[in-house]
């Protein structure tokens, strides 16, 4: 009647009064029409009855039957087979008469009244008393609408207005009528056999229907179907009823299937800004709006540990197309007096961290300091409770929140401390004025300042957000007056956008400050008040997990779990009802509020807990072992498709960003049940692959250490994960879209070859499997082709189609052949083509491959050394490149050629000579020299072509040094002469291989020298050169190197080989007078 009534608009009372007597006068006269019997078209609602006796279920199965095997029962009023033994009222005595064998509704020796419910309330569910029969009720309380027309209104406009939905079910299309006010499934006899016509109907003898007005409801029994609804499968029982109605789906099934909601949240309702007020305060205070820094009037003094070991990490490479907009920021930086160049040595150098702004082109640059975050003091300044600054602000109706801008950059830095903060970039080096951002004091320093400025002030403060409140707006204007002052006299800056005025209530650290109190936020229990109901055994028993874990906080837990419990019993059937679900609601509504729920506490240590499933994440926050909120969301298409390991660090990263009110600027610990993501987190960013390196870096600004625990143990976030409620698109991050600057993406010529070959591979198809659902806790439990990888499992992932072991490419067996003859192209010898390919490439046996093929080289067993070796003299380390080179001239071949080293990085050069002439000698020279630059120093043997006067002009000319060796002594020129024996080597075995001599050149030249020293042309040009290899686009990016640290490397080198050369050589004797001396030519090895 409520929805007849409320769908006219031009209601009158006289016309409301009218449509309610015609539409009683009609109910009346059809009643005596039709008789006792309702022709039932439509149910439109159902309810369920309270039961003096527990519901107990059957241990033994029920028989199932054809629907023509099934009869109309005068004992016990419900359809059965048509046999004495199979009727439930057999052996029973009636309650009305005494007689046996039927029950008291279909009792014939009296009368029986049936007492009519009439519906006051449209889907208001009633509870009646039932008899103490072991029957199961439920009422129906919608009659059929007839085609016709009562008070004007059309019933089959009625119709039309009903909510329904469509599953699937058995491949056909199945139409549902939502009813909110259903406690049940009901579809008819034709229904079930449109959709299951081989299967057989379930007896259902403890069940009743009653229509409205007390009719009873014949039902055939029951079934369940197995629906698909947006791409999940749900398992729907259904009663079957004799009459043609149209498919219902109760309230219970709606709610789980997500059709419908409980809307109880608490949203944050406001009073209309006043418009005139606002836009006064922005004028009358203007300044403290503007786009620029404040300073307020304290410095910060970083205090170090005594052990502090200081760290210097060098730039990070920065593609191209970002260099540009990289280099206006530090300029926009330096403008603004944040950060400022460094000419000066320090001790402590950081790496710079470049990101994208959410949803903008801008750069937002900020440094990386771990290294100094270790050793740092910090001041354990307390943060104000929620309870403390509500105390501050009593009788308040009225409030304002106000947000400072920029917040930590508005403390200034003292000199010392400036220092610490110095960062590394392409263009060149730069230090903070101004305490920057990712500092683990920051938020406490911060802190203590606003607390001591706004001292005696109407106002609160924690970090950067200031509320201010007041009885009424009157008050509330000029207690936020005071404050403003006060900011105004100590250079405060405020965010316009983030500042909110005159609220009737506000959000304020999670929680919303009303004139009736204080409320916790909404979005805390959003998680669990959403939670669906457990449609298996299963998923129930996750959830009793995770309230047994939370069940010291749970009074009269054991009685509110017991209708639960009895579906977790063994050979119990599955069967969902309402006390089911009605303990499943109370439950969580407990777990959800006061005192299982506890107020967050600053004072308190905050331990989140997070977990990573199939299609969602789940996380909590607790403090002492109490939750404070909870957290949930599904995943996206694309994060479905990540690896377990992936999947397991977002859920930290939602955890941390869902909860970053109550865990930013504080010390944290971290639980998840991913032992790998324990040992990734804790090693250097740039060591993980690309995906979890941008995640790495959205959890900087988080003080945290993480541990892990069993999952066993992890009750609520596993259970959290596993029903989740948010959809992603509600979490965005707050501050900015992270972009690793130096990811390696394969080059494209080899792409498409390594996805092929790596499909067609079975064992890394098995291995991509494994790792996206996750790696089992033991190696034992692994294929036995796969527990090779079972080591390297925290950095495997796939990319594009294409396993990587961090940042080196997984390669197929299929081409491992192919890729060793690649790297060992030049034949670098064994330990050089070894490093070569760890830095590259990777399969489980890629050293033992390496040596098989270097070893079997016919073309570096010709070319091994046999002459005696003499003790090794070592050149002075230049301190730069292309400082000191030294020259030479070799025969090859008939011909001439002309060496040019560098002693600092070991890059040679190779020149064919037309002739042994000065000039032309010195025109190859004046080439490198006009390509690298004029060196300081030019070391050279005794020939002619370098002692001519033609050459000594052309050092003066040119502003070098020149020096010569000993007469006749080739080793006082060392590293000429062993890059000559390089290039004939090269040259020798590139003609016996019928190679590129100049492609072997160019590999030879990224070679790294050992696990330490990086290759000639890293030391040269700081950058590797393409060659045929699969290499990324910000490999090929110079990267500023510590010449210091390579100098010392060399050394460190140099000093171990004579150290072990000299072990094996010998220093020649004293030549005899008369003694016979035999001169060895040089015509090569042959």
């Amino acid at each position: 009647m409520r929805k007849l009534l409320l769908r006219d608009n031009e209601l009158t009372l006289t016309k409301a009064i009218e449509i309610c007597q015609i539409h009683e006068l009609t109910d009346q006269h059809t009643k005596k029409l039709a008789g006792p019997k309702h022709n039932l078209k439509n149910v439109d609602s159902v309810q369920q009855t309270v039961k003096r006796k527990p519901f107990r279920t059957p241990k033994h199965r029920l028989d199932k039957f054809t629907p023509q095997q099934i009869h109309n029962c005068s004992n016990c009023g419900s359809n059965h087979e048509a046999k004495r033994e199979k009727c439930p009222a057999y052996g029973q005595q009636c309650h009305r008469c005494n007689k046996w064998n039927h029950f008291q509704k279909c009792c014939k020796s009296v009368k029986i009244q049936r007492t009519r419910n009439i519906k006051k309330t449209v889907n208001q569910i009633d509870v009646t008393k039932a008899s103490n029969s072991s029957e199961y009720s439920f009422f129906i309380d919608g009659v059929a609408v007839n085609h016709q027309k009562v008070a004007g209104i059309d019933s089959k406009q009625l119709k039309k207005t009903a909510i329904s939905c469509t599953v699937q079910t058995n491949g056909k299309p199945l139409e549902l009528k939502i009813d909110t006010g259903a406690s049940c499934n009901i579809m008819s006899l034709q229904t079930f056999a449109q959709v299951k016509q081989d299967e057989n109907l379930q007896v259902s003898r403890h069940v009743k229907l009653v229509a409205y007005g007390g009719e009873e409801i014949q039902t055939a029994g029951s079934t369940v179907l197995s629906c698909n609804l947006s791409d999940q499968t749900y398992s729907l029982q259904f009663y079957v009823v004799q009459k043609n109605v149209q498919p219902l789906l109760g309230l219970s099934d709606c709610l789980r299937m997500g059709l419908i909601s409980l809307n109880n949240a608490v949203h944050q309702v406001s009073v209309k800004e006043n418009s005139s007020f606002v836009q006064q305060l922005n004028t009358e205070y203007a300044d403290l709006f503007r786009d620029e820094i404040g300073k307020l009037p304290v410095t910060y003094c970083m205090k170090l540990d005594k052990e502090a070991q200081p760290v210097v990490r060098p730039a990070r490479r920065i593609p191209a197309a970002m260099q540009h907009k990289v280099k206006a920021e530090l300029e926009r930086m330096v403008a603004m007096g944040v950060i400022t160049p460094v000419s000066e040595p320090t001790d402590w150098v950081s790496s710079m961290v470049a990101t994208h702004k959410k949803n903008s082109d801008e750069i937002r640059l900020c440094i990386d300091p771990r290294d100094l975050n270790k050793f740092l003091k910090r001041p354990h300044h307390p943060m104000r409770t929620v309870e403390e600054v509500a105390a501050q602000m009593p009788n308040s109706t009225v409030f304002s929140v106000l947000d400072a801008k920029s917040s930590f950059w508005q403390i200034a830095l003292d000199h010392k401390s400036s220092l610490l903060t110095t960062f590394s970039t392409s263009f060149g080096r730069f230090r903070f004025l101004r305490m920057p951002f990712g500092i683990n004091s920051a938020s406490e320093v911060f802190q203590r300042a606003m607390e001591q400025i706004f001292a005696g002030d109407p106002c609160a403060v924690i970090v950067d957000d200031i509320i201010v409140g007041g009885n009424g707006e009157q008050e509330n204007d000029a207690n936020l007056r005071k404050v403003l002052d006060r900011a105004r006299e100590v250079n405060l800056r405020l965010n316009p956008q983030k500042c909110k005025f005159r609220l009737s209530e506000v959000s304020f650290v999670g929680h919303i400050f009303t004139s009736k109190g204080l409320q916790p936020g909404s979005a805390k229990t959003k998680a669990i008040t959403e939670m669906l109901a457990p449609d298996n055994v299963t998923a129930l028993q996750r959830f009793l997990g995770m309230i047994n874990y939370l069940g010291k906080f749970i009074s009269n837990l054991s009685e509110l779990s017991a209708p639960l419990r009895e579906l977790t019993c063994k050979n119990t059937e599955w069967c969902w009802f309402k006390q089911h679900q009605d303990a499943f609601e109370v439950l969580k509504h407990r777990i959800s509020s006061p005192p299982t729920l506890k107020y967050y506490d600053v004072l308190k240590p905050v331990t989140l807990t997070c977990d990573a499933s199939q299609f969602g994440l789940g996380a909590a926050c607790l403090q002492v072992g109490a939750p404070v909120a909870y957290a949930s969301r599904t995943l996206t298409q694309t994060e479905v498709r990540y690896a377990q390991i992936e999947k397991e660090l977002l859920a930290v990263v939602f955890a941390c960003t869902k909860f970053n009110d109550y865990i930013y600027g504080k010390q944290i610990h971290i639980e998840t049940d991913h032992q790998p993501l324990v040992t990734i987190l804790n090693k250097p960013i740039h060591t993980a692959p690309a995906r979890l390196q941008r995640m790495m870096l959205r959890l900087q600004k988080y003080n945290f250490t993480i541990t892990y625990k069993k999952g066993k143990h992890m009750f609520l976030a596993d259970t959290l994960s596993r029903s989740p409620r948010d959809s992603p698109d509600e979490h965005t991050d707050d501050g900015a879209d992270f972009e690793v600057m130096s990811v390696q993406h394969i080059s494209s010529s080899r792409l498409k070859e390594l996805q092929t070959h790596t499909a067609q591979d079975p064992v890394l198809q098995r291995l991509c499997s494994i790792i996206k659902s996750g790696w089992p806790c033991s190696q034992s439990k692994l294929p036995a082709e796969i527990r090779e990888y079972f080591p390297f499992r925290d950095e495997l992932t796939v990319d594009e189609d294409i396993l990587m072991k961090g940042q080196r490419t997984v390669i197929p067996e299929s081409l491992r052949s192919e890729y060793i003859t690649i790297i060992h192209r030049g034949h670098p010898g064994l330990d050089a083509t070894k490093r070569r390919a760890r830095g590259i490439v990777f399969w489980p046996s890629l050293t033992k491959d390496i040596e098989k093929e270097v070893l079997s080289c016919s073309v570096c067993n010709s070319m091994k050394p046999h002459q005696q070796k003499e003790p090794l003299h070592l050149h002075h380390i230049p301190d730069l490149p292309w400082s000191s080179v030294a020259t030479d001239i070799f025969e090859w071949n008939g011909q001439y050629y002309l060496v040019l080293v560098d002693l600092y990085s070991g890059w040679f050069e190779i020149d064919l000579l037309r002739d042994l002439s000065s000039s032309t000698v010195i025109t190859k020279l004046k080439r490198h020299f006009s390509v690298h630059g004029s060196p300081h120093k030019v070391f050279s043997d005794n020939g002619t072509q370098f002692t001519s006067q033609q050459f000594k002009e052309f050092v003066a000319a040119w502003d070098f040094t020149h020096t010569t060796s000993t007469p006749e002594y080739p080793q006082a020129n060392g590293l000429a002469e062993r890059a000559v024996r390089s290039a004939k080597h090269l040259m020798e075995k590139s003609k016996r291989d019928g190679s590129d001599v100049f492609q072997n050149l160019l590999n030879l030249r990224n070679v790294p020298r050992d696990q330490t020293l990086c290759s000639p042309a890293e030391r040269l040009m700081s950058r590797q050169t393409r060659t045929s290899l699969p290499i990324s686009k910000s490999i090929l990016v110079p990267a500023s190197k510590n010449n210091v640290a390579v100098k010392n490397q060399i050394s460190k080198k140099r000093h171990c080989q004579k150290t072990y050369y000299d072990k094996s050589s010998r220093t020649l004797r004293p030549l005899l007078q008369g003694e016979v001396v035999r001169l060895a030519t040089s015509k090569g090895h042959d």
